[in-house]
């Protein structure tokens, strides 16, 4: 057990660009464009009464009736769904980055002499980059969702509350209640990463197999191979009208194995769950669709998948030790 700990801190600290300061750089910056875009509004009005139709903001929100309040406290749920998965997304990228090089660059840099000289198994070693992509990574780019929820509800209170709007009773007690739930939407966002570390199983098996065989240039072997495949079949069906299901390997087996690694990237008919225009991002973000995405075969199917590409991985890095 001691040694798998070391195995994380050691990808931590080798990747905390990647997995600490990316998500809230990413936050900072939307909070950035938002204070900004505020002053600019304050300056467009130039201390007259914000309106909205010509009525005051003020008194067109503490007026509103019940059933009004309820579409509001919606769409700020809206909100809050899209920027988690805002983070979310920049979390996706790093991922698929990590993952290409986490078992090549040990091979390039020959630092793998070093770590096959210390008493650190191929499966831990291997198992450390999965736990990493994971839960340690998620982890982080969750604590920076809350981060960015709570700021943006504090500057957009602090500026309805300028406008003589009670913010409080808007964004807070509602949202302790039962309108707007960001708490909820954080619970939430917990429980999905083991969902989303299933559902990215059949990603990270690939990315990690490519990494562990590549002699050179991984990102292009990762993407070309699936890419190519997928042009050969729709070529040769066309050629032979063979009806080779090459709509279902451009669909399922290809997004599947580039861009699951994406969090909640199982919103498709594919996993069961549709995300259309009669479902938000604070609706992705539940218990419902949780359930929904467990209930799939097609997770399942990439979860084995995913597992033998892991063991092909492990077994290569065993016996391929040096890239070009």
């Amino acid at each position: 057990m001691k040694t798998f700990v070391s195995l994380l801190k050691r990808e931590f600290w080798e990747h905390r660009g990647g997995f600490l300061w990316t998500p809230f750089i990413v936050v900072g910056v939307f909070v950035l464009f938002t204070v900004i875009g505020l002053i600019a509004g304050e300056m467009h009005v130039d201390g007259r009464d914000f309106r909205v139709m010509n009525i005051p903001l003020a008194q067109m929100v503490n007026g509103m009736p019940p059933e009004a309040v309820a579409r509001v406290a919606q769409g700020i749920n809206v909100g809050l769904g899209t920027m988690a998965l805002v983070v979310q997304l920049v979390l996706g990228i790093v991922l698929f980055f990590y993952l290409i090089g986490a078992l090549f660059d040990d091979r390039k840099d020959r630092s793998i002499l070093f770590w096959k000289s210390m008493p650190v198994s191929d499966i831990q070693t291997v198992g450390s980059k999965i736990f990493t992509a994971a839960f340690t990574a998620p982890l982080i780019a969750w604590v920076a969702a809350i981060v960015f929820h709570l700021v943006m509800l504090v500057i957009i209170g602090g500026w309805l509350a300028l406008h003589g709007v009670n913010a409080f009773k808007l964004l807070w007690v509602t949202g302790i209640s039962e309108q707007v739930h960001p708490i909820r939407m954080w619970l939430c966002m917990l429980i999905a990463l083991p969902v989303n570390a299933l559902w990215a199983m059949p990603t990270y098996g690939w990315l990690l197999m490519v990494s562990s065989w590549a002699r050179s240039k991984p990102f292009i072997w990762s993407v070309a191979v699936p890419l190519v495949a997928g042009a050969l079949m729709s070529w040769m069906d066309m050629l032979t009208n063979l009806r080779i299901p090459e709509t279902w390997m451009w669909f399922h087996v290809i997004p599947r194995g580039l861009t699951s690694v994406l969090p909640f990237s199982w919103s498709g008919d594919g996993a069961g769950y549709n995300f259309d225009g009669d479902r938000t991002p604070a609706d992705l973000i539940s218990l419902g669709s949780l359930g929904e995405v467990l209930g799939s075969a097609n997770l399942w199917i990439g979860v084995a998948a995913g597992a033998a590409m892991i063991a092909v991985a492990v077994y290569l890095r065993r016996y391929r030790e040096i890239a070009d």
